[in-house]
């Protein structure tokens, strides 16, 4: 009987919990946001923001990981990141939640307040044994898979008629330079200074290859994901499940949510760890522009974390705010992401054209499998090695580290695809400048 009652509830989509609240209660309360939206009454401020975003996010988060099948490829976390753009683009979302979405994520400087917290949590959660060895050895299938897929790229381009220098330039780089605004906007000026033109134009070319390439990299992840779940993976070392180095070590991950006290006064040591780190950060990129402020906040973390100057309850701290962000902001980030970021109309403009779109859709494919064998060889398992060097280097910088982490579940390798996203990013533009000018 207690288990026919069991089942029944389970059953009753009505009992079903959205962030600890009844599915009921929980529309009931998202409901008047999503009223003000058609309105056009609702106020911009960080509140509404946080509202229509954490609001539709769990929503779409519950939907998708509430259909057979689809879930086992993270079926949530993808609705959470083409959903919300594609219902915009098709006129049922009003043009407002872009708007909205684009100034709470960018204008209020959410993104900055994730990202810190992502950084610092994930690293300081982190055995320093570990640090060092990811951070030293996945420097190789970095390199390896910039210059392979590079060369590999090329190649493809010229079988399809494209051209050899044409797909590295055109293709494959605005692929490889981390997203729109690291990548493509400083490629464009490049391009325009080195071959002559508009950088207006050659942004025109570059940036459906980064909206699409950041699709291909989200859907990879989804299915390395589901491949390394099942009990038959395709070859020995093929997922550590969140452990890049096939190494029987489970301190690499951080304790579960359950271990940890997760208090006021936790929660308030980690905002505060993080937010410390962020300014120190800020400082030392305006004393020295050389590194991006984030690069800064990894190494200031990462000092903290190697040298053991830090007390195991602020490293505590650091991972509950860690914890909270990742399963409870990271829907709202994604469903932003998607709103503000991803232009449906030029998603299109690259699907129509068949060559284009085969080819691009291949070189990430290529990175991702570069990636992957080259961190194997070396003792990495190749589905974290495949996104630590390959879909972080694919991907839209730091907004496409989340979705690609959200979706492949392994929110813990965070520090070390940023690391691929500022290192693989400013590389790539480097040798591209060098390439444009020959």
């Amino acid at each position: 009987m207690d288990d026919n009652l069991k089942e029944s509830r389970k059953n009753n989509i009505f009992s079903n919990e959205i962030y600890g609240i009844k599915l009921p209660l929980y529309l009931s309360l998202i409901i008047p946001a999503i009223v003000c939206l058609y309105l056009d009454i609702i106020p911009i401020n960080i509140l509404t923001g946080l509202m229509i975003t954490m609001g539709l996010g769990g929503l779409f988060l519950w939907i998708g990981n509430s259909i057979p099948k689809f879930s086992e490829f993270g079926g949530g976390t993808l609705l959470c990141i083409f959903l919300p753009a594609l219902l915009i683009f098709v006129g049922i979302l009003p043009e407002s939640t872009s708007e909205i979405a684009k100034t709470f994520y960018s204008g209020f400087g959410f993104q900055d307040f994730i990202v810190a917290g992502l950084i610092v949590g994930s690293i300081l959660s982190i055995k320093r044994e570990i640090l060092i060895t990811v951070g030293l050895k996945m420097l190789f299938p970095l390199l390896t898979t910039i210059l392979l897929g590079a060369l590999v790229g090329g190649l493809l381009g010229q079988l399809f008629g494209l051209g050899f220098k044409y797909t590295i330039l055109l293709i494959v780089a605005p692929i490889m330079a981390s997203g729109l605004t690291t990548g493509a906007i400083p490629l464009s000026q490049i391009y325009a200074d080195n071959m002559g033109g508009v950088p207006a134009d050659f942004f025109d070319i570059l940036a459906p290859a980064v909206m699409v390439s950041n699709i291909i990299c989200i859907l990879l992840a989804s299915v390395l994901n589901y491949l390394g779940k099942r009990k038959k993976t395709p070859f020995k070392g093929f997922s550590g499940d969140g452990n890049p180095l096939r190494v029987k070590n489970e301190s690499f991950k951080a304790e579960e949510g359950n271990k940890l006290i997760e208090s006021l006064k936790n929660l308030g040591i980690g905002i505060m760890v993080a937010g410390g780190l962020y300014m120190a950060g800020v400082l030392l990129n305006e004393l020295f522009p050389f590194f991006h402020t984030f690069v800064w906040l990894i190494v200031l973390a990462a000092i903290l974390k190697l040298t053991n100057l830090l007390p195991n309850q602020i490293n505590m701290g650091a991972e509950i705010w860690f914890n909270f962000i990742s399963r409870v902001w990271v829907p709202a980030v994604l469903v932003a992401i998607s709103a503000s970021l991803i232009d449906v109309n030029r998603v299109i403009e690259l699907v129509t054209n068949p060559t284009n779109m085969f080819v691009t859709v291949m070189v990430v494919v290529i990175i991702a499998t570069i990636a992957g064998f080259a961190g194997w060889i070396i003792g990495f398992y190749f589905v974290e090695s495949s996104i630590i060097s390959g879909l972080a280097l694919a991907d839209m910088g730091g907004v496409g580290d989340v979705a690609v982490l959200k979706a492949s579940e392994r929110m813990g390798l965070f520090p070390f695809l940023q690391i691929t996203t500022r290192i693989g990013g400013v590389l790539t533009i480097v040798v591209m400048s060098l390439l444009s000018a020959t």
